[in-house]
Parts: structure tokens; C-alpha cells; sequence
């Protein structure tokens, strides 16, 4: 359970690297080469950037507090294993999709964002085999 432990600490980190981002959103965009996108998506209204990130903080928070559940740190909370496997299958997914884009276009930002997933469904593996504890 120390890896789960770890993968929540993991998450509290990138959440608050997102409010950290609140202050420079558009370097943060241009560092990963996604400002343009990220301007189309929101069709002008920026307020809407900023509204992502906090929710995506939220999200961050929440996945580490399923991490704690899962461990008995923190009391249960409902579906904490169905929530456990959705962490490893998304992040499985990215850790994949950025590698797959490392072959063909290799930054060491890129890389490290691809890395990172994977170590956090590495370290969530232990609560998808530990059915006994959290159902």
C-alpha cells in the first residue's frame, strides 16, 4: 500500500503544479505547445481556461483522496475500487499515447509527461488487485 500512498502524493503535487499554473497559464500552454488549442476550445471566453484548471485540480485531489481511501488512511469512500481501476486505465492510456508520440516527435517534455503516468499506474496497481480491502 505504499505506492498507493505514493501515487496520492503524486496527485496533491500535480494539483497544486495546476494552481501554480493559475499565474501563467499561457507559458504553461506554450511550454506544452497547446495554446492555440486550448484558446479554440474555450472560443474566446478565457475565464473558461481557468475554470479547466481548478477542475482539474479537483480532479487531481480526488484521485489522490481515492488513493488514501483505498489504503485506510482516510475513511471509505464509494466505488473506490471502480475509481482505482479508472485511474490506471486513463493514465495506462496517456503513458501509452505520450510514448507513442515520443517516437515520432521526441521533446524531454513529452517524455517526462509520459513517464509520470506511468509511474502513477504503477503505483494505483496494488489497489486494482486488493479486492478484499475495499469492497
Amino acid at each position: 500500500m505504499k505506492r498507493l500512498r505514493l501515487g496520492a502524493v503524486l496527485h496533491f503535487l500535480i494539483a497544486i503544479g495546476h494552481i501554480g499554473c493559475l499565474f501563467a497559464l499561457d507559458e504553461a500552454f506554450e511550454a506544452y505547445g497547446i495554446r492555440e488549442i486550448m484558446y479554440q476550445m474555450v472560443s474566446g471566453h478565457v475565464w473558461m481556461l481557468y475554470a479547466l484548471t481548478i477542475g482539474l485540480v479537483l480532479a487531481f485531489c480526488l484521485a489522490g483522496l481515492y488513493a488514501l481511501s483505498a489504503t485506510g488512511d482516510i475513511r471509505h469512500l464509494p466505488l473506490t475500487r471502480l475509481a482505482i481501476i479508472t485511474v490506471v486505465v486513463l493514465y495506462s492510456l496517456r503513458a501509452l499515447a505520450g510514448g507513442i508520440s515520443c517516437i515520432y516527435d521526441f521533446t524531454w517534455l513529452q517524455c517526462i509527461s509520459s513517464l509520470i503516468p506511468a509511474i502513477i499506474a504503477w503505483c494505483y496497481w496494488p489497489g486494482v488487485k486488493e479486492r478484499a480491502k475495499m469492497c
